[in-house]
């Protein structure tokens, strides 16, 4: 064979054989580069995905502060109280301003408060602003959850705007704790897809249903990659979070594992990485891949390829080289990117105010400063603690067991390094790292919580003042006392204990005397009786006592004597003394009942009889109580409707004058004539009208037709003729008498100079600022004040230093025995001198005989009425006695 042939042979065997190395190599190269890419593109994914979640816990600790900023909360306390709107203009400007200025700040596109009901009350400034203002959102997650979970974020499109965006709200609670509304950032998607259209393929942020909230992609917007049922639509239809719109679904073929092909013929490779802080979203990633990669190949001549193949194999190499320089330097850049990220993690969780740990098993890698805080090591000696020695013996099973699980969170008793113990939360998270798989325990301090919790619980049983059971745990405790009398065969006693007129010390000296006049009674009757009973507040003054295992009555009637006895002796709060007695009602299981309402109902009527009866005693059930509760209740029913049914009249006694010897007035007096009923005296229905404050209409009803009434008799009689009007001390107590005397007066045309307001030393026991501020009012009007039933009360001389006075009302019972009791006259005699020296006028009641109003006149009194002057009557027989000429004489 010839040289040439051999060279020739050699020639190609080699270029076959370099030919072949060469796509060897570059088989080989592509294959690495595949896997590279590969590898990039889970990197990509997983950076994506950890930037959004860095960057939304920046955000959400943005929108934390701004809930914790005390503009924000007093513009939502003052916006949701009954402060004057006035001054909410200028806050509302003021806090548009700042949401401008946090917007602005942040990058966010709207930032706007809800209050409690979810309503839209401020925002920045955007063109939808005014139809937006009032419009309820309650219905949107982010609302919802803030008020539960305290922060949210939701991926939404957004209502009014019709924008999507990031929605991240927060609670905002008071000073006290107290919900008082949520605030809102939302923040557009346009930064997340710029970052998006850095990377080549398409770039998706999708939720588990496959629907595209954001992409580099802007065609698959708002489209499914995966099939929806027609329930799916409807649901998120529903939700409304993507619009209103029904969602396209896109035609993909998913080929097998995570690779698809679209309907153009594109083939892709989808890698996907969830979202931490967006549970059920993912970030996605759709690699473009070709279907086959192989060398081509032509007709030209066998002598051109051996020409080229060296070039080729180098320019090959070459191209691999930088190809493989490039992919290197992505890879690189991807790093240092996760590595940024890593930091900024880092940086978070030193801000974070729960404990971080990191961990592999119970080895602990990485934490916080908190966790150094928290359980009180130092940051060498806590590396060489296990994550399981921070926890309880005793609990320790079941936090394992619980880690086993991969529970989502659980409670657990920690350690510090001192020993002592305090309750966490635990909320662990597995993810693996470079092939590892590593843990991370968020731990929050629960302490507070706990105490609360365990706190609410205690009141929820126990009064808080008395710190005696409760009405609800003693119903309990009753149910089972009942159940234990019906099976052993014994007694269950039941006693309602009720203080008496305890409502005037509270009227009177305020709640804060008694209530720590409540606190000695509930301490005193502890005393009293056995460590066997249970003694509980059933609310207000009201006390009850449980006595089980009875077989009579007899020790039961003892201890309530002795219940009355020890009430009846001195009590000393802040000071003073204080003399209380109690009305006890006392009903038996199961004689007079087996249901615990059913008890209390018959206690209730038993305690009822004994205050009918003059208080300060006990009384067992019997049937026949129930008919005098019935006629109390028609009693209320029917002075319901007393006005309306015309049934109410007034009667007039008429005043004189003792110096000149003629009527000049008339104290009016009202009536009650009842079809079922017959008459009714004041004395009945007075304190059931003050008590269910219909005493307020017919209070007002009685000014305004003796108002009316008057000035008839003004007109044809005389133009000085005055009225007297009693008052109730709840007309006072609402606030009521002022504005009411002002309009009947206005309606009537009668003057405030020739009225007379009578007040009872009940009203002036209570010696408050509103009811001062009120009779000062009333004076300055023009009205007159007159102190009713003067010399009964034991402080009356020191009301006439208060309180503007302008009569004196001596009481009949100084007046009836002063004929044969030397000690009345003198007091009257005392009385009048005093009176004069103050300036007052006096008047006399209960004038019966002519002896009586002798001696008044020679005394100096200035006015009079009783029966010898005139008894009650109704307005035509009094105008009878008016029109009666001459002027009827008091002689």
């Amino acid at each position: 064979m010839k040289a040439r042939s051999i060279l020739f042979i050699l020639t190609l065997l080699c270029c076959l054989t370099a030919g072949i190395g060469v796509a060897a190599n570059y088989f080989h190269l592509v294959n690495f580069t595949e896997k590279d890419a590969h590898r990039n593109a889970e990197n990509l994914v997983a950076i994506m995905a950890q930037e959004l979640d860095a960057e939304m816990i920046g955000r959400a600790s943005q929108v934390a502060v701004q809930s914790a900023m005390p503009d924000v909360r007093r513009y939502l306390s003052v916006s949701q109280s009954d402060i004057s709107m006035l001054s909410f203009p200028i806050l509302d400007r003021e806090m548009t301003e700042l949401l401008n200025s946090i917007c602005q700040l942040n990058g966010a596109s709207l930032c706007y408060l809800l209050n409690t009901r979810g309503e839209f009350i401020a925002s920045n400034d955007f063109d939808k602003k005014p139809s937006t203002l009032g419009t309820n959102f309650s219905f949107r997650p982010y609302f919802q959850q803030a008020v539960s979970g305290g922060s949210s974020i939701y991926p939404a499109k957004g209502a009014s705007t019709n924008r999507r965006g990031l929605y991240f709200s927060h609670r905002i609670d008071d000073e006290n704790g107290r919900f008082i509304g949520v605030v809102v950032n939302k923040f557009p998607l346009q930064p997340l897809e710029a970052r998006f259209r850095q990377v080549p393929g398409k770039m998706l942020l999708m939720d588990s249903d496959g629907i595209v909230f954001a992409s580099n992609y802007e065609p698959w917007l708002f489209t499914s990659l995966l099939p929806l049922s027609s329930l799916q639509q409807n649901m998120i239809l529903n939700t409304a979070q993507f619009g209103s719109a029904e969602l396209e679904v896109q035609q993909l073929r998913w080929i097998g594992g995570n690779h698809l092909e679209d309907t153009e013929g594109a083939h892709y490779d989808l890698y996907r990485h969830a979202v931490e802080h967006l549970p059920g979203w993912y970030v996605a990633y759709l690699r473009d891949v070709e279907h086959a990669i192989g060398m081509g190949s032509s007709d030209v001549e066998i002598m051109l390829i051996l020409a080229v193949l060296s070039i080729a194999v180098v320019l090959l190499v070459t191209l691999l080289y930088r190809h493989g320089r490039d992919q290197i330097r992505r890879r690189q850049e991807a790093e240092t990117s996760l590595q940024q990220s890593q930091a900024r993690l880092l940086q978070l969780a030193q801000v974070s105010t729960e404990a971080i740990l990191m961990h592999q098993g119970d080895k602990i890698i990485d934490f916080n400063e908190v966790s150094e805080r928290m359980f009180g090591y130092p940051r060498d000696e806590l590396k060489n603690v296990t994550l399981f020695d921070l926890f309880g013996e005793e609990g320790k099973a079941e936090v394992l067991e619980n880690y086993v699980n991969c529970s989502n969170s659980f409670e657990a008793v920690a350690l510090r390094r001192d020993g002592t113990s305090f309750p966490i939360e635990v909320f662990p998270r597995n993810s693996v790292v470079d092939g590892e798989l590593i843990g991370m325990s968020c731990i929050r301090d629960i302490t507070r919580r706990k105490e609360n919790e365990e706190r609410v619980a205690y009141q929820a049983q126990f009064d808080a003042l008395t710190n005696l059971p409760n009405r609800k745990l003693m119903h309990n405790q009753l149910i089972d006392a009942i159940y234990r009398a019906k099976t052993t065969n014994t007694l269950a006693v039941l006693m309602f204990i009720d203080l008496d007129d305890f409502k005037k010390i509270n009227d009177t000296l305020g709640h804060d005397v008694g209530d720590e006049l409540l606190i000695s009674v509930a301490n005193r009757l502890q005393d009293t009786i056995s460590d066997l009973h249970t003694l509980a507040r059933y609310g207000g003054d009201e006390f009850i006592l449980l006595i089980e295992n009875q077989q009579d009555l007899t020790y039961v009637e003892r201890l309530a004597e002795r219940i009355l006895s020890r009430l009846g002796m001195e009590f000393f709060v802040q000071g003073r003394s204080f003399y209380i007695s109690g009305s006890i009602g006392i009903a038996v299981a199961p004689t007079d009942g087996e249901q615990p309402e059913e008890l209390l109902k018959k206690a209730d009527t038993a305690m009822y009889r004994v205050k009918d009866e003059g208080r300060n005693g006990f009384s067992f059930y019997s049937p026949d109580m129930n008919t005098d509760i019935a006629n109390r209740l028609e009693l209320e029913h029917q002075l319901r409707g007393a006005l309306k049914r015309g049934e109410l009249s007034l009667n007039y006694q008429p005043i004189f004058c003792l110096k000149d010897h003629k009527m000049t007035g008339a104290e009016v007096l009202v009536r009650w004539n009842n079809e079922s009923l017959g008459m009714v005296g004041p004395d009945q229905f007075i304190p059931v009208a003050e008590q269910t404050g219909l005493i307020l209409t017919i209070g007002k009803w009685i000014a305004r037709e003796a108002c009316l009434q008057a000035m008839i008799w003004r007109e044809i009689w005389d133009d000085q003729f005055s009225l007297a009007l009693n008052v109730s001390p709840r007309q006072f107590r609402d606030g009521h008498i002022v504005p009411m005397l002002s309009q009947v007066l206005e309606e009537t045309g009668f003057p405030a100079e020739s009225l007379v307001i009578e007040i009872t030393e009940g009203l002036l026991f209570r010696n408050d600022e509103a009811t001062a501020q009120s009779l000062r009012q009333l004076r300055a009007m023009g009205i007159q004040l007159s102190m009713d039933d003067f010399g009964t009360g034991y402080s009356s001389l020191s009301y006439l230093k208060q309180f503007p006075f302008d009569i004196l009302k001596i009481d009949r019972s100084f007046v009836r025995d002063i004929e044969t009791e030397p000690g009345d006259q003198q007091l009257i005699v005392a009385t009048l001198a005093m009176a004069k020296g103050l300036g007052l006028e006096v008047v006399a009641e209960g004038i019966e005989n002519q002896n009586q109003l002798d001696f008044l006149i020679e005394s100096g009194c200035d006015a009079a009425q009783g029966y010898l002057l005139g008894k009650p009557m109704p307005a035509a027989e009094f105008q009878q006695q008016l029109e009666k000429p001459p002027l009827r004489s008091v002689k």
